[in-house]
C-alpha cells in the first residue's frame, strides 16, 4: 500500500513540477509579447510627437496639430501601462521560479524519505475508508 502512495505522490509533484515550469514559459512568453507592444506604442508616440512638431513649421490647421500631439501623449501614456504590465510579468515568472525550486526541494526530501524509509504515515483515524 506505501509503494502505491509513494507512486501517486510522485508523479503529484511530477505534475506541479511540470505545472510550474508551464508557468515560467508562459511568463516569459508574455514579457516578450509586453515589451514588444511597449516598443511599439513608443515608436507611435514618438513618430505622432514628430509630426506634430513638424506641422508647427508647416501650415497646418491647430486641430490636426493637436490632435497628433494628443495621439503622443496618448501612446506615452499607453507605453508606461504596459511598463507596468511588463512589471507584473516580472513579478509571475519570479514567482514561478519560487514555487518550481521549492516543489523540487519538496520532491527531493520527499525521494529522501522514501529511501530511507521514515516516511511518516498518517494516523488511522484520519484514514476514511471508501
Amino acid at each position: 500500500m506505501a509503494e502505491k502512495s509513494t507512486v501517486g505522490t510522485v508523479i503529484t509533484v511530477a505534475a506541479v513540477l511540470a505545472r510550474a515550469a508551464a508557468y515560467g514559459i508562459r511568463a516569459g512568453n508574455t514579457r516578450r509579447a509586453v515589451e514588444r507592444l511597449q516598443s511599439r506604442f513608443q515608436e507611435r508616440a514618438d513618430s505622432a510627437r514628430y509630426l506634430s512638431e513638424a506641422m508647427t513649421k508647416l501650415d497646418v490647421d491647430e486641430p490636426t496639430t493637436t490632435a497628433y500631439m494628443e495621439v503622443a501623449t496618448l501612446s506615452d501614456a499607453m507605453a508606461a501601462n504596459v511598463a507596468g504590465i511588463v512589471s507584473a510579468s516580472d513579478s509571475l515568472s519570479t514567482s514561478a521560479q519560487g514555487l518550481d525550486s521549492e516543489t523540487r526541494a519538496q520532491h527531493g526530501r520527499m525521494a529522501d524519505a522514501n529511501r530511507t524509509h521514515t516516511v511518516q504515515m498518517a494516523d488511522r483515524q484520519f484514514i476514511q475508508r471508501r
